[in-house]
C-alpha cells in the first residue's frame, strides 16, 4: 500500500468526512478525481495521492495488452474478437441475474473458422434461487 501511494498521482482533497464512533473513526478523503481515500487520520496538506487512480491505470495497462495483442494474424484476430465477444455475453448474463462472473459457463465450437455459442450454464447457490423467486 505504501509503493502504491508514493506511485499515486496527488489529487485535491474536496472534503473529509469522519465515519464511525469513538475508536472506530476512519476519515473518508473525497477527492477531485471521484475516488474517496479512507485513512485513520485526517491529512494535514490539501492534495494527496490516490491510489485507486493508480490501481486504475494498471489495470488499464494490464486489460489494453490482454486485448489486442500487436503481432497477430488475420485468423488470431478473429478468434480474439469471438473470445471478446463471449466474456461479453458471459458478463451480461452475470449481471442480468446478479450472480458472479465464475457462476456463469458458456459452452461453444468452432464452426468454419468461427467460435458458435451453443448454450450457457448458470450456477445458482441456494441465496440466488431464493433472491430470484422472490422478485418474480
Amino acid at each position: 500500500m505504501t509503493t502504491e501511494r508514493r506511485k499515486s498521482p496527488r489529487r485535491q482533497v474536496l472534503r473529509i468526512e469522519k465515519v464511525g464512533s469513538w475508536g472506530n473513526v476512519l476519515y473518508h478523503h473525497h477527492l477531485e478525481c471521484g475516488h474517496v481515500e479512507i485513512r485513520n487520520r485526517v491529512a494535514p496538506a490539501q492534495q494527496i495521492a490516490c491510489a485507486w487512480c493508480f490501481r486504475a491505470n494498471e489495470k488499464d495497462k494490464e486489460i489494453k495488452k490482454l486485448i489486442r495483442p500487436t503481432n497477430i494474424s488475420i485468423s488470431e484476430n478473429n478468434i480474439v474478437d469471438d473470445e471478446i465477444r463471449i466474456e461479453q455475453s458471459r458478463a451480461a448474463i452475470a449481471s442480468r441475474f446478479a450472480v458472479p462472473l465464475d457462476a456463469v459457463d458458456i459452452s461453444s465450437e468452432d464452426y468454419a473458422g468461427q467460435l458458435i455459442i451453443r448454450g450457457a450454464t448458470i450456477y445458482l447457490s441456494p441465496e440466488d434461487v431464493d433472491r430470484i423467486s422472490r422478485n418474480r
